[in-house]
């Protein structure tokens, strides 16, 4: 890989992930659908975080850092990854969380104040400002003598994309192994983050799929810009030799009514999904996105060709503040 300067790169995922068929799922839509395991990336540090953990934590632990700060939804799998992940290492773990403190410990939260990381708690629009939350964190810590590594929500920068540039290689090196080629490689937007470093892959190890991103929070446009953006400065800093293309395709429409708010097709997916093929999904993230994708296919199985892999980015313990929706949809299923 042509490069610069990458940041040192620190092991904590389990890989390669598998690549399994989902083989009553693509009877039913005449299509044949994969879904790659990153779900199985660890057991705490599970999903697409751990990749990127790996390249940001290296530049941290390269820093000399021992305390790591970030910030993300009562929910988050950021916070409950870089939480694990601080554990393992024996750094100090600072989360800024977007809500008030709850009465009950639930979900991703419960585990990253199990393995000890320390909780700030700011309302909405305080959390627009997080950069200035983070600024006095860092203050404060190196106050103390510490010294502190910022990782932004969803370690959304160009250093956590290299976690899925990475992980297109896995991809390419399957392939010439034996695994299926792909016609399209479907995964789930928030920030864009992931699908910057597999379109980076794409370019460096010759993947032939088209990579596709399914937005469950903005709008496309806003998507678009942050996967050219990444891309952008990825090329820049690290000398990759690369320029962002002028394609980026995008599954626009199954965003619902935001992040945090997840819709009964979202809900009826993840049901349907456990009970067909025994893999479980969230209801926030990929819950939604497979929903989309599924929505797509049942209206053109041939609208990404005849081959189709879905990257499972994690998110299982988010199930569990979900319980009362879905035991209402459970209900409803046959």
């Amino acid at each position: 890989m042509p490069a610069k300067k990458l940041p040192p790169r620190f092991p904590l995922a389990l890989t390669p992930t598998p690549i399994l068929p989902l083989e009553r799922l693509s009877k039913r839509l005449g299509v044949e659908i994969y879904l790659k395991r990153d779900d199985l990336t660890g057991l705490l540090e599970t999903g697409n975080k751990v990749r990127k953990l790996e390249f940001l934590v290296g530049e941290a632990l390269a820093q000399g850092a021992d305390t790591l700060i970030s910030c993300g939804t009562l929910q988050s799998n950021c916070c409950r990854a870089v939480a694990a992940v601080a554990a393992r290492l024996g750094l100090r773990a600072i989360l800024v969380f977007k809500g008030e403190k709850p009465g009950t410990l639930d979900g991703n939260h419960l585990l990253s104040r199990l393995l000890g990381a320390e909780a700030v708690y700011c309302s909405k629009a305080e959390f627009e400002n997080v950069g200035e939350i983070f600024d006095r964190l860092v203050r404060e810590v190196e106050a103390r003598g510490g010294k502190p590594y910022v990782i932004p929500e969803s370690g959304a920068t160009e250093v956590g994309a290299l976690g899925y540039l990475v992980c297109a290689q896995e991809l390419a090196e399957q392939q010439r192994h034996g695994a299926p080629s792909f016609d399209s490689v479907l995964i789930t937007a928030f920030s864009g983050g992931s699908q910057a470093g597999l379109l980076m892959g794409k370019e460096l190890f010759g993947l032939s799929a088209e990579i596709i991103g399914i937005p469950i929070a903005y709008e496309a446009a806003r998507v678009r810009e942050y996967v050219t953006a990444t891309i952008t400065k990825a090329a820049d800093r690290f000398g990759l030799g690369l320029a962002a293309p002028k394609t980026i395709h995008l599954l626009d429409g199954y965003q619902g009514r935001g992040r945090s708010r997840v819709e009964e097709a979202a809900l009826a997916t993840v049901v349907s999904l456990a009970r067909a093929e025994g893999i479980l999904l969230d209801p926030v993230y990929t819950g939604k996105a497979f929903a989309g994708l599924v929505d797509r296919l049942s209206r053109d199985p041939r609208e990404f060709g005849s081959r189709v892999c879905f990257v499972h980015t994690g998110g299982v313990f988010s199930l569990f503040p979900f319980r009362k929706s879905l035991s209402r949809q459970i209900d409803r299923s046959p």
